[in-house]
């Protein structure tokens, strides 16, 4: 555990800015929005200021608003500003300016010109740590978007807790999902908060945007609905509601608004919320809305509203509502969106006066009427202004709107604020004995409805309403208006509370009633079943009590029952048609209500399901416990007794106006079975047809009123058929085909009734059904689809599937159906030929057997064997049927090879298959449906189908199958998607097997049999997708036995494709997929099929390479082809490592493998044999033995190669040679087993060296040794001096053959590289041999450049390992033949020449040279002279000073030579094609000044100047000009290279300088050149001097005179060239007033010469001398004075202007105005 002391060091260094730290402060520069870390570290702050600026001031254009930052955060003074230096307070401003400025700069984060910005404050501000908050909030509305990456790769190690989840991301630098940043605001309250307040603060300052804005209120909406549902509401409110209420108070932002609308929204409708809190909201809503947040507003509070326990709204929030523009107008149209009931009615409520407001009274009572709510004792004041149309005037019912907040206050439970009730205006019936159950007095009773309901406020208001003399209360049990009200009510009414009170006054009044009879109320007992089933708890528990009272009035038990009870409104019960009621004895009334009602009471009350299943288990009989009794059986009815009970029931059902009494009672009677079939005969049956008549609009009308709906109405009495009788199934029929009128709601719902009752129906009746649905589903019946999805729906039989297969239509039946008697008696064709069908009748069938294959294919055809024989006559009628049609019927197709797939699979799985009749299969119907339709859907199913049989029944499809191999190769086979692909492996998986196993049963060969099949997967090769090319291939030759099939793959392939490069790859890939056995029995198998092709009776290749059909020509280019391909396969190198790997196994399987190839080779060898006097093909039989030479391991190779080369042809021996050298240069130096191996052969190569052996044999030996020896033969140097001794004899390197001498001199240089100084003994006899050779070939015709080449070679290893023996006439030769080699470009001389001036001493080699050069020179060749001259240069580089120095004589004897070259080829050549080598000779020269010391240089330059002064008679006057030439170009660079260190050295020039410049006459181009080259190297000694050498007047007088007189050769020499600069440059380096003055006179002179050109030409040179010299040379300005006027006044133009250009130099330099002084 750390102590105080290392948690505070630890707390500073984290928080340390490492001010000391250079690599810490250079990593926090780096950090870059816009650059790479590498150049923002290199980056200053002036560059940074100046990048982001111009960002800074796009986004001023952009939005003025950012101008004022300009001042603090983008000024000039910002880029000296360190946050580190600030004090706290500065540093709170600082962060106050940069939050605001990354509010406003938030809208624009995606503008190139707002990251420049934010780049700023990264990296002078750096944000990215200080403001790490302000910044990630910022960036957060963008962070799916490329620019949150780059943020996150520059946050600090430690980020904010709130931040916390972005850690991952940060790691991997990828953006958060949504998900992540909606997980952080509903867990990480930190996050919520900032993030919310960081929004208000941007809304607060007017710099949000709506990207922010829209950002926030979707994550906080989600992130509310997932607290609400993770966290206590309380704490969720007390986060959210603050959040909300500064949303509102910011004015302005409507998008803001806007979003805290809508989390509001979610929070009143996801959470539980007290009114008090809902009323706060709805208050903060209105108080913040604009005209133009009004509408989202009133949105919100209408959702609000709904909401709320109770309706009334605070009274400031209702007007704000009025006071709202056109807020009537906006409640209408929001009232098409949303509810706004108690919105309205809430306003009304509220008790502000509304009638002044157009609309809003319309809206309040529309939304009175959907609520029941009677606003005459809610707001009277709108009560009197209801529309005239008003009639619902109920009480509002408890689930809407609770009682307590809508009665006037002051008003209690016993009803004192309730208006007294009227019921003067209630009709008065005519008769005593009306009973509101008949159906004429429906409208009567809606009046008497009303009435009750309005009563049923109070306790006093029903007994006020009982009380009425039209019930006649006190005479209820004779007159049967009062219990007939009271249930119908309890049966009919929309409001649970009145339902309630109607069944508890009707139990009071039958408890309360005094009688000695027994009363029978058995007509209560429906109506009973209804209230039980209530919906309210309230309603049910009612009625469980009025059940109760009713048995009561039976007797106290269930034998004190009378015969004698009286049966209540026996009559007029449903006033006419009470004569249709079926009624029960009194007796069997009690024991129903005893036995199945009685005990499901308390369940009922639970549960208002519970009493239709307790009774219609009741019904059902004994078999059956009552769930009520838990566990426990009830007291069970009598047979008749329940049928009786279900005739009663159904009886009520028919004659009731109350259709929830029918729905209700229908439930039970529907669920009963064969005990209800009397009621469903003798009453249901006509009941139903009546129904089925029935105006739909009445019926419609009637379901409205009560609240039901129709569908399920209808569904309840259609429902009530069952397929017990063929009554009820044929009503059921009739309706369903619009009999009797029936509407089509009805029909469809018989239709699906008729579809229900298939499961239950005898075989025979399901037949007929399925034939019945069918016809209607193909008819035009309008219930049609219905019909189709009946049939769809239904699970049928196997005898039902085949009857329904059986049944559809022929089509021969079709063509024959006889025609019209007319047309009988008219045609006379009639009987000769079938009538072509109808095509209405056509559609017809074939929409029929459309829907029957449908039926089969959802039935799960492979559960019914039986189909399969009715299908195949199926597919055989549909090739007719595509005839007359002329279609293919793709579909039908699809759908029949579907079926007959999943019977055939079923099939293969069932144990009774064998049962089933296989002679019904027909293959051919298959093939013909493939190959004449193009549906690749129908050719898979097709295939798969066929593959599927080839399994089960192989006999009956074999004879089929070839042709769809072939229809595969041009369709399935090119498909790229998986389930072709499937399809594919499926059809060889299965189909090939049972082929291969017809084909061995019959004792054919696989390969002939399968030709087919492999023709037409190599006919298909190119179009297969290359995707699935390889796992096909290999998944055919798998399945037909890779040891069979390989080959004839591969053969077929190569043999096809001959000129595609992928072919050859590919099968070498899928020969890769099999054993290294498999590969080399394929490879044996390949070869017997060539020895097949190329014998005069062919078999084999004739049926899989169609050599049957081509000309013998072809067949040999053919062959020759496949011969190529099959060495270049055995030469691949993962079949060689895999080939070696198993010979290195000592298994059974290595053996298998040597026999195998030792049969390989026995073949390949007879194959050479057969070939050897075939042009065209022995050269590719010798590469196939090369190429199996090879493939075994090197081992191996050697044991059976002994062999070949005893009993090999030459051939043989030269191929196991080659094979042999190739493996020597692929084999690695560290192989210790190979280095030993391959040494062992070596004497073996060396017995193959020998005169009686082919040139080619010795040639192929030579080569293996030189490979054995230049690797390993340092190994054992005894065995390569006996092959060195060996090649350098007669039958190597005498041979009179040149190639075999050429291989002979390279293995003999690879020996000496390996033997060193053992090789003395025959390095004479050998290197003199080896020169002669190479001055035989160099003086040849043609030169052979191998040979040569190999000659340079040896000499070059012979130097480079044995220079000490090389003797001078070796050398000498040696040097002679590299230099004429140069002309032949050959790179080997080169080598030769650079070692020997490394490898040879500098005396034996300069005295060479020397010997040499005269010779070198008469061959005319300029290289020859050039490599000469290159050795010596490399010479002197090489050696150093002492050696060259005593040397030196030898050198300057050669150089002198090759300085006198100018001069002695210049008879014979012209000057230009030695310029190269002349000046290379000075290169040479100066190397070796750069070598040499002074002293022993300078006699060698005197020797030089006298050699080229005086070599020569003087008559030779040509000679001695050119060797001048020479001295002056050697000491221009001289003077240039080495400068001011040999200015001394032109003493030695001067006096001949001095001659030359005054006697050369010009007159050739030698003597231009001449002086040309001098006045260079007097200008280069002149610019160099810093010794004042030119100065001294011995020098300067010696040559200023003549160099001045140059002036008078103008006109034959241009004199800017080099005479200007020559006397320029004296002029700058003889620097005294003397010699100025001495020049300046003798050129003046010449400016009043009597040539132009050389007045002229003075004028030049005295402006180049101003120009170098400046003042300093117009010193001498007063003399010039008078020449300058002169000159201005001269006569030729020329002089004229160049003066003139002179004066302007002259004031240029001085500064003044020569004008006053030239007057």
């Amino acid at each position: 555990m750390a102590t105080a002391l290392q948690q505070q060091l630890a707390a500073i260094a984290a928080n340390s800015t490492h001010q000391l730290d250079l690599k810490a402060q250079k990593a926090r520069h780096s950090k870059s929005l816009l650059f790479e870390p590498r150049d923002a570290a290199s980056q200053g702050f002036d560059t940074i200021y100046q990048i982001c600026y111009e960002g800074f001031e796009e986004l001023c254009m952009l939005d003025a608003r950012f101008s004022a930052f300009g001042r603090s955060l983008f000024s000039e003074q910002s880029k000296s500003e360190d946050r580190t230096q600030m004090t706290a307070a500065e540093n709170g401003e600082l962060d106050r300016m940069l939050e605001n400025f990354l509010g406003l700069v938030g809208a624009r984060l995606l503008l190139k010109p707002a990251m420049k910005a934010v780049e700023w404050l990264v990296r002078r501000f750096r944000v990215q740590e200080y403001n790490t908050e302000a910044v990630l909030l910022t960036f957060l509305p963008y962070h799916t978007s490329h620019i949150f990456p780059t943020l996150l790769s520059i946050l600090p190690n430690q980020l904010p807790p709130m931040f916390r989840f972005l850690h991952p991301y940060v790691a991997s630098l990828q953006s958060p999902p949504r998900h992540a940043v909606l997980a952080a605001a509903i867990n990480n309250q930190g996050f919520f908060s900032a993030f919310s307040q960081y929004a208000l603060r941007v809304a607060r300052a007017r710099h949000h945007s709506a990207v922010l804005l829209g950002f926030w209120a979707s994550i906080t909406a989600q992130a509310v609905n997932g607290m609400i549902r993770k966290q206590r509401e309380e704490d969720v409110l007390l986060r959210v509601l603050p959040i909300l209420q500064s949303a509102l108070s910011i004015k302005g932002v409507p998008e803001l608004y806007l979003g805290a609308c809508m989390i509001m929204t979610i929070l009143a409708t996801k959470a539980s919320i007290a009114d008090k809190v809902l009323d706060a909201m709805m208050d903060a809503i209105t108080g913040a809305w604009t005209s133009q947040t009004t509408e989202d507003g009133l949105t919100c509070l209408a959702v609000i509203a709904e909401e709320k326990e109770h309706v009334a709204l605070p009274a400031k929030v209702a007007r704000a509502v009025l006071e709202a523009d056109a807020s009537a107008q906006s409640l209408h149209q929001l009232s098409q969106r949303h509810r706004i009931d108690k919105l309205v009615l809430g306003i009304a409520l509220s008790g502000i006066e509304v009638g002044n407001v157009p609309g809003l009274v319309t809206l309040i009572h529309e939304s009175a009427e959907r609520k029941r709510i009677d606003l005459s004792k809610l707001a009277p004041q709108l009560a009197l202004g209801a529309p005239p149309d008003t009639v619902d005037e109920t009480m509002p019912d408890a689930p809407q709107v609770e009682e307590p907040s809508v009665r006037q206050p002051g008003s209690g439970s016993a009803g004192p604020g309730i208006p007294e009730l009227d019921f003067t205006g209630l009709p008065a019936p005519d008769d005593e004995t009306i009973s509101f159950l008949d159906p004429a007095m429906n409208a009567t009773f809606e009046a008497f409805l009303s009435a009750f309901e309005t009563a049923c406020a109070s306790e006093s208001g029903v007994h006020s309403a009982l009380d009425l003399p039209q019930l006649q209360r006190s005479r209820w049990a004779e007159r049967p208006a009062l219990l007939t009200l009271l249930a119908r009510a309890w049966s009919s009414s929309q409001r649970p509370s009145a339902r309630a009170r109607a069944l508890e006054a009707a139990a009071l009044e039958i408890r309360a009633h005094k009688s000695p009879l027994a009363l029978d109320l058995q007509a209560l007992l429906p109506y009973i079943i209804v209230g039980l089933a209530d919906t309210s708890h309230g309603g049910r528990r009612a009625a469980a009590r009025l059940c109760v009272t009713i048995r009561e009035t039976y007797g106290s038990s269930a034998g004190n029952t009378t015969k004698t009870a009286a049966t209540w409104a026996k009559e007029s019960l449903y006033g006419a048609q009470t004569a249709r009621l079926h009624s029960l004895c009194a007796q069997d009334a009690q024991k129903f209500i005893d036995a199945a009602l009685l005990p499901i009471l308390e369940d009922c009350i639970l549960d208002a399901q519970h009493v239709s299943r307790a009774l219609s288990e009741a019904l059902k009989g004994p078999d059956n416990t009552t769930p009520s009794t838990g566990g426990k059986e009830a007291k069970a009815m009598r047979t008749s007794l329940r049928s009786d009970v279900c005739t009663f029931l159904a009886s009520h059902v028919t004659v009731t106006p109350v259709l929830r009494v029918k729905s209700d009672v229908l439930a039970v009677i529907n669920s009963v079975g064969k005990v209800a079939s009397d009621a469903r005969k003798k009453v249901l049956i006509p009941y139903v047809k009546e129904w089925a008549a029935m105006p739909y609009e009445r019926v419609q009308a009637s379901c409205l009123a009560e609240g039901i709906a129709k569908h399920d109405l209808d569904r309840a009495v259609i429902g009530s058929m069952s397929y017990r009788s063929s009554d009820e199934t044929s009503l059921l029929q009739e309706i369903a085909t619009g009999g009797g009128g029936s509407a089509l709601e009805i029909q469809a719902i018989a239709v699906k009734r008729l579809g229900a009752l298939f499961a239950s129906m005898k075989p025979a009746g399901q037949t007929a059904l399925a034939d019945y649905l069918l016809n209607l589903a193909v008819g035009e019946a309008d219930v049609s689809s219905d019909a189709l999805e009946a049939l769809r729906t239904i699970q049928y039989t196997p005898e039902v599937l085949v009857s329904l297969v059986e049944s559809l239509p022929n089509a021969a039946d079709l063509q024959d159906e006889p025609s019209s008697t007319k047309k009988r008696r008219t045609s006379k064709t009639e009987h000769s030929t079938s009538r072509k069908p109808e095509p209405a009748m056509l559609d017809a069938a074939i929409r029929r057997i459309t829907l029957v294959l449908e039926v089969l294919e959802s039935a799960h055809p492979e559960k019914h064997p039986q189909l399969l024989q009715g299908l195949f006559h199926l597919l055989g009628e549909l090739h007719q049927y595509k005839t007359l049609l002329g279609s293919q019927l793709v579909y039908l197709q699809g759908l029949l090879m579907g079926c007959l797939l999943s019977v055939v699979k079923g099939l293969k799985d069932s144990p009774k298959s064998s049962d089933v009749d296989r002679t019904v299969i027909r293959a051919d119907l298959i093939v013909e449906a493939v190959r004449t339709t193009s549906s690749t859907q129908v050719h898979n199913t097709a295939l798969l189908l066929i593959s599927e049989l080839a399994t089960w029944a192989p006999e009956l499809v074999l004879h089929s199958v070839m042709p769809l191999f072939t229809f595969m190769s041009t369709t399935l086979l090119r498909q790229s998607d998986e389930y072709s692909a499937h399809v594919t492996d499926q059809t060889v998986s299965r189909i090939v097997p049972p082929l291969a196993a017809s084909l061995k049963k019959r004792g054919k060969d696989l390969v002939t049999g399968a030709s087919e099949l492999l023709l037409s997967f190599t006919a298909a090769f190119e179009h297969i997708p290359l995707h699935r090319r390889s796992g096909l291939f290999q998944h055919l030759v798998q399945t037909l036995g890779a040891r069979v099939a390989l080959f004839a793959v591969s053969a077929m392939l190569i043999e096809r494709y001959p000129t595609d490069s992928r072919v050859e790859p590919f099968v070498g890939e899928l020969m890769g997929h099999f054993a290294v056995a498999t590969q080399l029995l394929a490879l044996k198998q390949y070869l017997d099929l060539m020895f097949d092709a190329l014998s005069p009776k062919r078999s084999l290749s004739n049926v899989i390479l169609g050599f049957g059909e081509k000309d013998a020509e072809q067949i040999e280019a053919s062959v020759n082809t496949l011969l190529q391909t099959m060495a270049r396969l055995m030469e691949n190198s993962g079949l060689r490592k895999r080939v070696a790997k198993e010979f290195a196994k000592s298994s059974g399987e290595a053996g298998t493998l040597r026999s195998i190839y030792a049969q390989l080779l026995e073949q390949t060898m007879q194959l050479s044999r057969d070939l050897a006097s075939n042009d065209e093909l022995r050269d590719t039989a010798s590469s196939v033995l090369t190429s199996l030479l090879g493939l075994t391991p090197t081992k191996d190779f050697i044991e059976s190669s002994a062999q070949l080369m005893q009993t090999g042809s030459d051939e043989t021996r030269q191929q196991v040679f080659q094979s042999l050298e190739s493996r020597v240069a692929q084999a690695k130096r560290g192989d210790s087993t190979l280095q030993q191996t391959f040494l062992e052969v070596l004497p073996n190569c060396c017995v193959f060296v020998a005169k009686e052996q082919p040139v080619a044999v010795r040639h192929a030996a030579i080569t293996c040794m030189d490979q054995i020896i230049e690797k390993y033969g340092k190994r054992d140097r005894v065995a390569v001096l006996h092959a060195a001794k060996t090649v350098s004899g007669d039958a190597a390197l005498g041979s009179e053959v040149v190639s075999l001498r050429t291989m002979s001199v390279l293995c003999l240089a690879s020996m000496v590289e390996v033997l060193g100084d053992e090789f003395i003994p025959i390095l004479p006899k050998v290197l003199s041999k080896t020169l002669d050779y190479l001055d035989e070939t160099q003086s040849a015709v043609k030169c052979n450049k191998q040979m040569q080449s190999a000659a340079f070679g040896f000499a070059t290893a012979v130097l480079d390992h044995l220079p000490w023996i090389y003797s001078a006439e070796y050398l000498d030769r040696t040097l002679q033949q590299a230099a004429v080699s140069r002309d032949i470009e050959t790179d080997a001389s080169s080598a030769f020449c650079a070692l020997a001036s490394r490898k040879i001493q500098a005396e034996p080699l300069l005295c060479s040279l020397d010997r040499t050069f005269a010779k070198m020179t008469k061959t005319n060749h300029k290289d020859a002279v050039q490599q000469h001259l290159d050795v010596m240069r490399r010479a002197i580089q090489h050696n150093n000073r002492r050696d060259l120095k005593l040397q030196s004589s030898i050198i300057f004897s050669i150089l002198l030579k090759a300085f006198d070259l100018r001069r002695t080829k210049a008879v014979d050549e012209d000057d230009e094609d030695y310029a190269e080598i002349l000046e290379f000779v000075d290169t040479v020269a100066l190397d070796l000044v750069l070598k040499l010391d002074d002293q022993t240089f300078r006699p060698f330059f005197i020797r030089f100047v006298e050699w080229a002064t005086s070599g020569l008679p003087k008559k030779d006057s040509t000679g001695r000009n050119l060797r001048l030439t020479s001295l002056y170009s050697f000491a221009h660079r001289f003077f240039d290279q080495l400068q001011s260190i040999v200015t001394s050295y032109a003493s030695y020039l001067l006096e001949n300088a001095s001659q030359l410049l005054n006697t050369l006459a010009l007159k050739t181009d030698e003597q231009r050149a001449l002086l040309q080259i001098l006045l260079q190297t007097l200008s280069s000694s002149f610019s160099h001097d810093q010794d004042d050498f030119w100065q001294a007047p011995d020098h300067f007088s010696a040559i200023v005179t003549p160099l001045l007189s140059q002036l008078e050769k103008a006109k034959t020499v241009q004199v800017t060239d080099y005479i200007t600069p020559a006397i320029t440059e004296l002029a700058a380096a003889a620097a005294s007033p003397e010699h100025h003055k001495a020049m300046n006179v003798a050129v003046m002179a010449y400016t009043r010469h009597e040539s132009a050109d050389v007045r002229l030409a003075a004028v030049k040179c005295e402006r180049g001398i101003t120009e170098r010299l400046g003042l300093d040379w117009l010193a001498l300005l007063p003399e010039m004075l008078p020449f300058i006027s002169e000159l201005q006044e001269d006569d030729d133009e020329d002089v004229e202007r160049e003066t003139l250009r002179w004066v302007r130099q002259i004031e240029d330099v001085t500064g003044e105005s020569l004008e006053g002084m030239l007057q």
